[in-house]
Formats: C-alpha cells, structure tokens, sequence
C-alpha cells in the first residue's frame, strides 16, 4: 500500500457540495518532545481516489492536543488535553449550550476569544441529515456547517448578531424539532427529502409568534441548498470504529459522509479523534 498521509488528525476540510470535494487534514510538529508547540497543518485530497479502494488507517497511540500541541494520555472534547479542556473558552459548556452564554456575566473564560468568535453574525438553520433538524453556525457559507453534520439537505431561516441569541431561538425550537443528528441512520442511507421551503415558513412564523424580544432578520434565500456525498454504497453493518479498539483498520474504503469515513465492515468519526496520531495507506 502506499502511505496517503501520517500525522495527528484533524476534522477534514472540504471543497464544493456537488459532489463535496473532501481533504484529508493532519498536523505535523517540529520535535517528539511532549512540550507546547505549534502546528503545521497539511492537507491532501488524495482520500477521493481512496473510495472504492483497500485504504488502511493505523493509530500509533499518540496523542496530541489540538490547541497546544503537548502529548496527552486522553483526549477530552475531540482532541484537547485536560488542561486546554478545563481553560479555553472553545471548551466551555455555554459552546454546547449557546443559551448558556455568561459573557454578559463578565464569566467568559478568554472574553478577547468570546468577543471575536461569539459576537459575529450566526444563522439559525434547517437541516435533512437523519431527519429534519434545527441548528446554529456562524459559517460562511453556512454549506460548511451542513456537510460536516452530513446533512443533504439545509436552508438558511434567521440570521442574529450573536452566538447566545442563535441559541435562544435553537433552544426554543428545540422543543418541536430535534437539535441533534441521529448518526447511525445518517450513515446508513439518504433520508427522506423534506420541503425545507415549506418547514422554514412555518418555524420562521414561529419564531415570530414567540416575540423573543431579539433582533433577528429573516434569511433571504428560500430553496433549500441540496449536497452531495461521494458514496458509492452505504456499509452493510452499523458498527462505530475507534482506536481503542480497532488500533488498525484495513477494509475498502466505500464513502465518505460528513466527517465519517465509511467502510464494508463499520464507520469512523475523524472529528472525534482530533489529535490522535495515524497512518492513511491505500492500494
């Protein structure tokens, strides 16, 4: 086989939606030494000729945070170390819960990194991953967000001036529609198209209803975007792959779907093993 790429992975970047261009992401660094050090981040978009072909993914065991780049025993919240998990901003609760946001409280762990990233413009979406979902992303084009859930489906509904404000709507909507992909039916096959069109009138009218006290404007575009995933089959077999337990997987490679890499025998999350050091081979 010969070896694609090796490193510490990163989530996979990508290009177009029709079909999506997928890269392979990893970091390098300067030294072994377990001490803080800067990334290099290098990309390959050979992973597409992978598809239909043997492709090995070897971890080695390393570990390296993602934020500082010292070697870690774990991995907390997708590739950070214990102590970048317990003191970045990117790291907090209020991230998962944007309602929760205490900027305001004077509480933001990095109130320089929450101004920048919190205080831009979000938008509050619809999406068609395992079924109809409601989101936030401060993505731009908000496509971004979409492919990296798997969604083949989005529409834009409302755009807000903050992160706490997109999730105030999220978690009210919330209520009446999921907030999360169902990953296992997402990696099994299309959904069921959805008018979008249609579902945004009715939830932007709720919105409305809501009087939520919140400067929003609603989203000008109102055909739903459609993406594509090069997939030549979906795996006969629902099963998540990790690197505990399946320290080498050697398998034809037959697609690829949000940040999932899927195989005959099983699935892989790469955004869950951020940091993690590995091995890209193929025939």
């Amino acid at each position: 086989m010969k070896t694609i790429a090796s490193g510490f992975l990163r989530m996979m970047d990508h290009q177009k939606i029709d079909p999506v261009n997928y890269i392979w992401v990893w970091s390098e660094y300067e030294s072994t030494s377990s001490e803080k050090q800067e990334a290099r981040i290098q990309e390959n978009s050979d992973i597409l000729n992978c598809i239909g072909k043997k492709v090995k993914l070897e971890f080695t065991g390393r570990i390296r945070c993602v934020s500082c780049g010292r070697i870690t025993k774990k991995s907390f919240n997708q590739g950070n170390c214990f102590t970048c998990f317990q003191t970045l901003a990117q790291n907090d609760l209020c991230i998962l819960r944007p309602d929760t946001c205490h900027f305001h409280l004077g509480t933001c762990r990095e109130p320089d990194w929450g101004e920048d990233q919190c205080f831009r413009p979000h938008t509050v979406y619809l999406a068609n991953s395992s079924a109809i979902k409601v989101g936030i992303t401060k993505e731009n084009p908000v496509s971004n967000r979409w492919v990296d859930q798997g969604a083949m489906q989005g529409i834009p509904m409302v755009e807000v001036s903050s992160r706490r404000d997109a999730g105030i709507i999220e978690k009210e909507l919330s209520k009446v529609l999921s907030d999360r992909t169902t990953w296992q039916k997402m990696v099994s096959g299309d959904p069921e198209p959805i008018d979008l069109t249609e579902k945004k009138r009715e939830f932007v009218q709720r919105i409305e209803e809501l009087d939520l006290d919140l400067d929003y404007k609603v989203a000008s575009q109102n055909e739903p975007t459609t993406i594509l995933y090069p997939i030549q089959s979906y795996p006969k077999k629902i099963q998540s792959l990790s690197p505990e337990k399946n320290a080498v997987i050697e398998d034809i490679l037959t697609g690829i779907k949000g940040q999932y890499l899927l195989f005959e025998s099983g699935v892989i999350n790469i955004r869950a093993y951020g940091g993690y050091e590995a091995i890209l081979s193929a025939e």
